[in-house]
């Protein structure tokens, strides 16, 4: 009986037999096997050798190839190369004066952004400076989301980016966003000269506008600056002031004004500008009234209140300042009046004190020992108690009289202090002579001068002989 060959040795057979006829090994030598293309997977490990049961069994395929996910340290550093798609950095102003701008020391950088990070992760801001990025401002992320701020400082323009720290130690920045800082400023203006013994107005403003800022206004005196007076600005940020440093002298000045910033222990200043303080006679000419004559005026005078003017006018003092005075005269004589002194202080001829003789109790000896300058006065002639002086008829002017006395028809001199001004060669502060502003101007307008008196002398003296 024939038995059928099991289909396993029947296959060994027909092996067998090929191999020794040498057609496997041909059919190997004239179709090489196409070398295997490099693999886009890493290299892995030889898999373990079969085990001798697995022998003669097809090993599996191989798995494909896999590209890497997003999530791996090489797609997450291609991110932050396009910073829009992974963080992102907007920069808005708040609390400043203008909705829509940055100005220096005021309000703040708002921060804000979203970014692809876990809640809590840091995400700093940084800004770029002469050295680099520095790091000014930090906070934590919140739903994919991020917000800050910094105070604004200086002017000019600032560049900022934000930073932030992935799972895989790869930092992510966001694109740079810059921004334009306005110049806050204060601004001042003012005459550039004023009569001495008044105020200066001063204007100004701030820039932005806003109202409620303290401005001080400092003066330079030519040794250091100090403050003269401060002021608020209104709701248009401007402001208005009057300073009173330097009442009275004669002096070039500085001026500047100044406020305190908002953000840094600064003062924010406008740039300095001079103003001077100038001599000016500025007369003002008023009708007498009888609380101005309530000393001087007698009954029986021949001339009342009626008939005079009371003219008030500047005059440079003995120290070197400016004073205001009084000279009561008659009426139609009033402009000349002021046209001699108007001469005497453009020459800075100065003069001891010009009060209205009521503070002596209308008591001439009294006023000429203070040196007093003054016009109407009814009374009788000093040394001469029966004749009536000029002075009665509001005609007569004394000017300086401690040194410029008087002698009287018995050769005595008053005041008793004016002695020692006999001597007129050379001429000292406050002296008349003929060439003197104020005896020339009046000259001039019909005054006789005292000092040309002689025997007598009475070197105060001017009287009207027109």
């Amino acid at each position: 009986m024939v038995r059928a060959r099991p289909a396993r040795a029947l296959a060994c057979g027909l092996l067998a037999g090929l191999l020794s006829w040498g057609l496997v090994g041909q059919a190997g030598a004239e179709t090489p096997s196409p070398a295997p293309e490099p693999s886009a997977t890493p290299a892995v490990s030889p898999a373990p050798a079969e085990t001798p049961a697995a022998q003669g069994r097809p090993s599996a395929p191989s798995s494909p190839s896999v590209p890497s996910s997003p999530s791996t340290p090489a797609s997450r550093a291609a991110a932050a190369d396009d910073p829009s798609a992974f963080l992102t950095l907007a920069v808005a102003p708040r609390g400043g004066p203008v909705a829509d701008a940055f100005y220096e020391d005021l309000g703040s950088f708002a921060f804000s952004g979203s970014v692809a990070l876990a809640d809590g992760s840091q995400v700093r801001v940084e800004r770029r400076d002469a050295s680099g990025w520095t790091a000014v401002a930090t906070t934590a992320v919140t739903a994919g989301a991020y917000a800050v701020s910094l105070p604004v400082e200086a002017a000019g323009t600032a560049t900022f980016r934000a930073r932030g720290a992935g799972t895989e130690g790869a930092d992510v920045v966001s694109a740079e966003v810059g921004v334009e800082v306005e110049d806050s400023r204060i601004t001042v203006s003012a005459a550039s000269k004023v009569d001495s013994l008044k105020s200066l107005t001063v204007r100004g403003a701030i820039v932005p506008a806003r109202g409620g800022v303290t401005v001080h206004l400092d003066v330079h005196d030519g040794t250091r600056w100090s403050n003269s007076v401060s002021t608020t600005t209104a709701a248009d940020g401007s402001y208005l002031t009057s300073v009173s440093t330097g009442k009275g002298r004669l002096k070039k000045y500085g001026l500047r004004a100044s406020y305190r910033a908002t953000n840094r222990p600064r003062w924010e200043r406008s740039p300095g500008m001079p103003f001077t303080r100038i001599a000016v006679l500025d007369a003002e000419v008023d009708d007498t009234t009888s609380a101005d004559v309530a000393k001087t005026y007698r009954k029986g005078c021949p001339v009342g209140a009626s008939k005079l003017s009371t003219i008030h006018l500047n005059y440079l003092g003995y120290d070197g300042r400016m004073h205001r005075g009084v000279i009561i005269i008659r009426t139609d004589l009033r402009q000349e009046i002021i046209r001699g002194f108007g001469k005497a202080l453009d020459k800075r001829f100065p003069i001891a004190k010009m009060n209205n003789p009521n503070t002596y109790g209308g008591n001439d000896p009294k006023q000429m020992a203070a040196n007093n300058t003054s016009g109407f006065n009814c009374r009788k002639v000093v040394g001469n108690p029966y004749k009536m002086s000029p002075h009665s008829y509001g005609t007569a002017l004394d000017v300086n009289t401690v040194q410029n006395p008087y002698r009287d028809a018995r050769g005595k001199w008053w005041p008793s202090a004016g002695k020692k001004y006999r001597d007129r060669s050379p001429l000292k502060k406050g002296m008349l002579g003929s060439g003197s502003a104020l005896t020339t101007s009046l000259a001039g307008d019909k005054f006789f001068w005292g000092g040309r008196w002689n025997p007598g002398r009475d070197y105060q003296h001017f009287e009207y002989r027109g």
